[in-house]
């Protein structure tokens, strides 16, 4: 039993100590060595690309920022129609007035006379007369809504027909 237990013990021996006696053949370390550098050039490229596409993004994300803040300039920068331009004046009724342009769609082009009725301490409400009938409209853009309160320092007129009935004093203007 003695002589097959070490007989044992130095085969197990033996088979483990031979991978570790083995010189590695020459052709394995070139493979390997080309594998690290292709490995490293493939690293290379992708980190190369990433930070493209940090750049690409950054840029991208400069110029939409850019492009809202110039947005919001130019938001800021309306200002309310002016009621009161020295080139509005008329030869035969005094000041002819000129509707802001944003209401011009209202009315068919022919019109000369055009009556709006505000309705007092609501900018988002106004009635247009057309064709002979007065209709609402509703504005919701705050740069009109100042073009309204600037027309109370208009003059009242009397309308053609008499505006609807709200239990309130509608204020008339005419815009020529």
């Amino acid at each position: 039993m003695r002589r097959l237990l070490t007989a044992f013990l130095v085969a197990t021996t033996a088979l483990t100590a031979l991978p570790g006696l083995a010189d590695p053949r020459h052709d394995d370390q070139k493979e390997d060595k080309w594998e690290k550098k292709e490995n490293k050039r493939e690293r290379k490229a992708y980190k190369e690309e990433q930070k493209e596409d940090r750049h690409y993004w950054k840029d991208h994300d400069k110029a939409e920022k850019k492009h809202w803040q110039e947005q919001e300039k130019e938001g800021r920068e309306h200002r309310s129609h002016r009621y009161d331009n020295d080139d509005d004046r008329g030869d035969e009724h005094g000041r002819r007035q000129l509707a802001p342009p944003w209401m011009n769609g209202y009315w068919h082009s022919g019109e000369t006379r055009r009556y709006v009725a505000l309705v007092p301490g609501d900018p988002s409400r106004m009635y247009v007369f057309v064709d002979g009938r007065w209709m609402l409209r509703e504005v919701r853009d705050p740069r009109a809504r100042l073009d309204l309160e600037g027309a109370y320092r208009l003059p009242m007129v009397a309308p053609p027909i008499a505006p609807p009935r709200l239990g309130v004093n509608l204020h008339i203007v005419l815009f020529n």
